[in-house]
């Protein structure tokens, strides 16, 4: 897609600066967001997706949280917190996960829809009423060297 085409589909990117990478069809946003970008994450429908095993075919919050914190992303955060690690933000509407994006070298990247992926944007410009909000964030925790510590 075109730059104006994106703006087009996800208009909280009009006006800011942001990379596109070239068009991929082979992953969408939640492999992207785990960094499998070879498979197409969803629940079974049809060849071509894959859902981890074990885990219930829908699209609840609760289920893709699960997957996510079996991926090493453990600790919640704020949505309007800046994670200090590696992190996956939920977008979701009634409880249903719709759209992800991840927290990775200091910036927010993400994979829109089946094209594009972009980065360095803000969790909210994603927010529409497709997607809908960020509901909630699972960051990798950091190591014991750099986690902060207290003097007692």
């Amino acid at each position: 897609m075109s730059r104006s085409d994106v703006e087009s589909d996800f208009p909280g990117l009009i006006g800011k600066q942001y990379d596109l990478s070239p068009e991929d069809f082979n992953y969408n946003c939640l492999s992207f967001a785990l960094g499998d970008y070879s498979q197409w994450w969803e629940p079974p429908k049809g060849p071509g997706q894959y859902w981890p095993p074990g885990f219930s075919d829908d699209t609840t919050v609760e289920t893709v949280e699960a997957i996510i914190r079996l991926h090493g992303f453990t600790v919640e955060i704020m949505p309007n917190e800046k994670p200090s690690s590696d992190a996956i933000a939920i977008y979701a509407t009634s409880n249903h996960w719709r759209h992800f994006a991840k927290f990775s070298h200091g910036v927010w990247s993400s994979k829109l829809g089946d094209g594009n992926d972009v980065s360095g944007v803000t969790l909210q410009d994603l927010e529409m009423p497709i997607y809908g909000k960020v509901v909630k964030v699972l960051c990798r925790p950091l190591p014991l060297s750099e986690a902060s510590t207290v003097d007692l």
